[in-house]
């Protein structure tokens, strides 16, 4: 019983983190165009060419299931333990998602 409730404990900090973590670093990669004006500009001349568009498809689906598991994870008020260690791995990956796309963005508008 005692090993269940560290679980849940864990758990529960772990995804309440991941979350976190992730809408802080989604801060921070808007800022520089809330702050400077011209980055938005740059951004018009910044064109992006896909190859295949069908990649574009997994990231899509990985930011979909992060606000489903969002939404149930915020229903049960963290009090699934399993729901709580898929949504805080779903939030790990897309924050890795995001730190490599930012870093290929990045130099692109602010060089």
């Amino acid at each position: 019983m005692n090993n269940a409730s560290k679980n849940h404990t864990t758990s529960k900090i772990v995804a309440r983190l991941a979350v976190r973590l992730f809408l802080i670093l989604l801060f921070v990669s808007v800022a520089p165009f809330l702050v400077d004006s011209g980055a938005s500009d740059r951004l018009e001349h910044t064109y992006l060419y896909v190859v295949n568009k069908w990649a574009l498809i997994f990231p899509a689906l990985l930011f979909l299931s992060f606000l489903g598991l969002l939404i149930l994870t915020l229903k049960h008020k963290y009090s699934k333990v399993d729901l709580n260690w898929m949504l805080a791995l779903n939030t790990a990956l897309l924050i890795i998602y995001v730190v490599l796309l930012y870093v290929r963005v990045y130099p692109l508008l602010f060089k």
